[in-house]
């Protein structure tokens, strides 16, 4: 592996002007989530990053010593951003069909977004790497507590059940979701309101299938 620069190392003159620090790394990571967002890990590099930047690479290296922690901070503000939008949605203000409804829909208005920084989270091209994995894990573990605990209430299927159902949802609804931000053509595909209205009915079609906590005898 290559050494990395020195960390004193000065901006080079002519590429690009000079910025605070926090400006700059606030810079320097929105050009490496783009980076990211196309190549993935494996193809993105400090490089390129640089360049898209207009920095040296001494520079980059000042403010984040690899490639896998910089990627590592990108991921962690994106897990929190997606489970904000994820939380809005399952607001517990709203009855099990609304906040199926909504999170349905934010899973698609999430997928939607032209940066595809989706892919960040979900196909960065290194899942086997533990502490991505474990990031990656915790969404899926926030949608499919939720799903299991619609399932819980609103029908006689066991906890163990519950779960086993909900992990099988998500699944479907995230695999869903990412054929059509990464595999469809933009200009052709359905828009993501309206596929997200298909896929909701799915989802909720099969949960109102199961024996409902009405019909349970008393």
């Amino acid at each position: 592996m290559t050494d990395h620069p020195a960390a004193t190392a000065p901006e080079e003159p002519g590429r690009g002007r000079r910025l605070p620090r926090h400006e700059r790394r606030r810079q320097l990571l929105d050009c490496a989530r783009a980076v990211f967002a196309a190549e993935r890990y494996a193809r993105a590099s400090m490089e390129q990053i640089a360049e898209r930047a207009e920095v040296s690479k001494p520079v980059l290296y000042q403010h984040f010593p690899s490639k896998h922690e910089l990627f590592l901070e990108l991921l962690d503000a994106e897990v929190a951003s997606l489970r904000a939008l994820l939380e809005a949605a399952m607001d517990t203000r709203r009855d099990n069909r609304e906040r199926v409804r909504a999170t349905v829909a934010a899973v698609f208005e999430y997928m939607a977004s032209p940066e595809r920084t989706h892919r960040l989270i979900f196909d960065s091209g290194i899942d086997g790497d533990p502490e991505v994995r474990m990031r990656s894990e915790a969404v899926h573990r926030l949608l499919s507590s939720e799903v299991a605990r619609t399932i819980r209430a609103d029908t006689t299927v066991a906890e163990a059940e519950a779960e086993v159902l909900s992990r099988g949802l998500v699944g479907y609804l995230l695999g869903a979701a990412r054929h059509w931000a990464d595999r469809l053509d933009v200009d052709a595909r359905p828009a993501a309101a309206e596929m997200a209205r298909t896929v909701d009915a799915l989802v909720w079609r099969g949960l109102a299938s199961l024996p409902s906590a009405d019909d349970a005898p008393r």
